[in-house]
């Protein structure tokens, strides 16, 4: 495969859009790496001949349960790239999203790249599927980071953690290109952070996950089912480069974001 940048569009609420064909019918998705499971409204799934049945379970980082039904098998395209999911979730996104999720006809996550290379671009609004050669050139500039893949919902979802030291230990943080806001600790580890645990109101941190990479900015303490999440706040400063299928990741900060040296 060769290398294909995908370019990303923010819609009229400034939310991350990409153009793709779902079962064969044209639209515009919101591209969340954070969303677990890729899929399509009701209507959508109408359109393309899908009764939904059953349901996909997963759970919000708050803890939230979701239940939705889902599709079979479908062929997802995305410019040059194409690929056959082998579920669907179907879900009313006004439900999660407001009015920002008008003219949206579902959700594409990183399920829908399982087995390949990709690239998060937020800064420059794409994404970039990586063939050998490219990644080749990442590996010799980029700093090598450790990360999970994470597979819920029965194995359907796919989300990336990236680890973060501490001095209790890692600590696993999503990379949620889907999170507009601030960034997200677990009250339990806030402390390792430098953070108050007891403070609701948005804080401020500071953090080096890795030599030559850096963290700061605004962040929130909140009960949650993992680590932390990380946003694009933070996401905006990198470009992220993830293995979806060996499980390896690099980062390489963007110039005008490398913390200054002595």
């Amino acid at each position: 495969m060769a290398r294909d940048i995908v370019p990303l569009c923010a819609n009229s609420a400034g939310i991350e859009t990409v153009q793709a064909t779902v079962g064969g019918r044209a639209g515009t998705y919101l591209f969340d790496s954070g969303i677990g499971t890729s899929g399509v409204t009701p209507a959508v799934a109408a359109a393309i001949g899908c009764k939904p049945w059953g349901k996909v379970t997963g759970f919000r980082a708050i803890g939230e349960r979701v239940d939705v039904p889902r599709c079979n098998s479908s062929t997802v395209k995305i410019d040059a790239y194409q690929t056959t999911v082998p579920q669907l979730s179907v879900f009313d996104l006004a439900r999660f999203m407001g009015p920002a999720s008008a003219g949206l006809s579902g959700a594409i996550g990183l399920d829908a790249f399982v087995g390949q290379t990709v690239t998060l671009d937020v800064a420059h609004h794409r994404l970039v599927l990586e063939d050998a050669a490219s990644l080749a050139a990442i590996r010799k500039t980029a700093v090598e980071v450790p990360i999970r893949l994470v597979r819920v919902a029965e194995g359907a979802a796919l989300t990336v953690d990236l680890g973060v030291p501490t001095s209790s230990g890692t600590a696993w943080m999503e990379l949620d290109t889907g999170n507009y806001g601030a960034s997200m600790v677990d009250r339990t580890i806030a402390g390792l952070f430098g953070l108050n645990p007891s403070d609701t109101a948005v804080q401020r941190w500071d953090v080096t996950p890795a030599q030559g990479l850096h963290i700061s900015g605004p962040v929130m303490v909140k009960d949650l089912i993992l680590d932390g999440n990380l946003g694009r706040e933070v996401l905006r400063h990198w470009e992220i480069t993830v293995d979806l299928a060996d499980g390896r990741g690099w980062i390489k900060p963007l110039p005008s974001t490398r913390p200054p040296t002595d």
